[in-house]
Formats: C-alpha cells, structure tokens, sequence
C-alpha cells in the first residue's frame, strides 16, 4: 500500500510594483515539485502538498 508525507505551507507573497506574481507563484511551486511534492489542494493562501514516501529495500 502507497503511504504519504504531508506539508502544509502558508504561501504569502509581498509584492512590490512590477512583481510579476504569477511567476513568483510558479517559481515557488516548480522548486517544491522537483522536491516531490504534489499539491492536493488550497484554502486561501495555505497550500497542501503530499509525496509519496519510497520506501528503500
């Protein structure tokens, strides 16, 4: 059976004139998916990741 870790992260950006915060936003999600992590889901502006834990044989 597939088990999972779980992270909650409260994702708040300040943004300044000219903050382009799409790719603010983007660059933040890529850097936690090459980690593993998978978003599952968002209320406002807390994010909740899940990664599947492999276990080592």
């Amino acid at each position: 059976m597939k088990q999972f870790e779980y992270k909650v992260e409260v994702v708040q950006i300040q943004l300044k004139a000219f903050t382009d915060f799409e790719a603010v936003m983007t660059e933040k999600l890529n850097a936690l998916g090459k980690e593993g992590w998978e978003l599952s889901g968002v209320n406002g502006t807390v994010f909740y990741f899940k990664r599947e834990i492999l276990k080592q044989s």
